[in-house]
């Protein structure tokens, strides 16, 4: 793999592995019994991690913008990666916070 292309993936990258560790977290609680208000706990720290680590990649790819590459196409592309894949992770992850955790 290039090194080029990390500012890429690395949005959605990051996305993939909170969708996987969230519903990871999701089955284990459900298949462990654990009690329904420290899962659902559980799960919004999960959710709030996510985000958080989302945004810090979004405030690196901006710093490293503002610093001025060569590679101003590639880091606009990776901006605009990250932008969606922090809304993604908004949008795919919401449901571990409302819907039952356990059916």
């Amino acid at each position: 793999m290039k090194p080029a292309l990390w500012p890429i993936l690395t949005g959605f990258s990051l996305w993939a592995l909170a969708f996987i560790g969230l519903y990871a977290l999701q089955y284990l609680g459900c298949y462990l019994g654990w009690d329904p208000a420290l899962h659902r706990l559980a799960l919004i720290a999960g959710y709030i991690l996510a985000i958080l680590l989302l945004l810090g990649e979004l405030a690196i790819r901006l710093r490293l913008m503002r610093q001025g590459n060569s590679r101003a196409t590639l880091d606009r592309i990776g901006l605009g990666t990250s932008i969606a894949a922090l809304l993604a992770t908004a949008i795919t992850l919401a449901p571990a916070l409302f819907v039952s955790a356990c059916l």
